[in-house]
């Protein structure tokens, strides 16, 4: 933080101009054009005053057209680390701006299961037989979904039960569950992966959802996936919060 300070601060009176360090050593990956850094003192609803994890001066970034085309994502708080889509015409515009800071979190929504099909028994007689069995009625109860986002790019399935393995002999069948282990921005987008560990422990990604912003608020996100599809998320509430 005293580094933040320092840097966002810039001259204090007849302070010394120091060149300020570099902020992060990650690198983009391949093809994405987004630029990363921390929210600084001084923004607002028209501007985002930027320190790039590359560290150096302050940037200043135009976002009242992003605000007014609803794609700035998050309240940024000074230290927050930031996404930015800079505009193609004018660099110091942003056409996307992503709070990764408040992005973090769990994040769910409710699964209802659909009755399994059974051999000899019609659609009918199945609804008729959930009218009447009070197990199956129970069995019907809706799961929580969803996946957290931690740091260091680390996500986490929510939705995984201790009786999956059993599930197969349930008379209800409920969906499958991405297990998502890994998240990242790429040009604006949310990359959520699941991934496999080999016997010598290497992880691998095995499957990638892409996804747009539709919108995200403190306790609301909505994502839009590559097949056209959209989910809505609650924040789920922690102990801490």
């Amino acid at each position: 933080m005293l580094l933040l300070t320092a840097a966002c601060g810039g001259k204090q009176g007849g302070a010394v101009e120091t060149e300020s360090e570099v902020i992060s050593m990650e690198q983009n990956e391949p093809g994405d054009s987004t630029v990363y850094g921390l929210a600084c003192d001084g923004s607002n609803d028209t501007i985002l005053v930027f320190l790039p994890r590359t560290g150096g001066d302050p940037d200043t970034f135009q976002i009242l057209g992003a605000s007014r085309n609803q794609q700035v994502f998050g309240h940024a708080m000074i230290g927050d680390k930031m996404a930015v889509v800079a505009s193609d015409a004018d660099p110091r515009v942003a056409d996307l701006v992503i709070d990764m800071e408040e992005l973090k979190g769990e994040w769910c929504y409710l699964v209802k299961p659909a009755l399994r099909a059974r051999a000899g028994l019609s659609q009918a007689a199945l609804h008729q037989e959930l009218k009447e069995d009070t197990v199956i009625q129970k069995l019907m109860e809706p799961r929580e979904y969803g996946f957290e986002i931690k740091s260091d790019y680390v996500a986490r399935p929510i939705g995984l039960t201790r009786n999956m393995t059993s599930d197969e002999e349930s008379p209800v069948v409920f969906p499958p569950l991405k297990r998502y282990r890994q998240w990242r921005i790429f040009n604006g987008q949310l990359i959520l992966s699941e991934t496999s560990r080999d016997t010598t422990g290497v992880v691998s990604v095995t499957n990638s959802d892409t996804a747009r912003f539709v919108l995200m608020r403190r306790d609301t996100l909505v994502l839009r996936f590559a097949d056209g599809s959209e989910q809505g998320y609650y924040r789920k509430q922690t102990v801490e919060d």
